[in-house]
């Protein structure tokens, strides 16, 4: 196996974690707002903090998945260019 093959699959190997951490915390969010009884017009303050810190999870993955793809698409476009050259 090539250097390049080895980081191509732990790259693959990272971005599906994130994107596991991801669909689980989207899970977790709908489950809280969709099953867990909630006083009428307010939300409990555990629950507010709670929700703030899964929404802080999801942006660190969704950005960290989006800079892993851009580097590799960019990476991907550079050869490509050059080859055409």
């Amino acid at each position: 196996m090539t250097t390049e093959e080895i980081e191509v699959r732990i790259w693959a190997f990272v971005v599906a974690v994130l994107a596991l951490i991801l669909f689980g915390s989207v899970a977790m969010i709908l489950y809280a707002v969709t099953f867990v009884d909630q006083t009428v017009g307010e939300i409990a303050e555990i629950d507010k903090q709670y929700l703030a810190m899964l929404k802080d999870i999801m942006l660190l993955c969704i950005g960290a998945i989006g800079g892993i793809a851009g580097r590799k698409g960019a990476y991907a476009a550079a050869n490509m260019m050059k080859e055409e050259k």
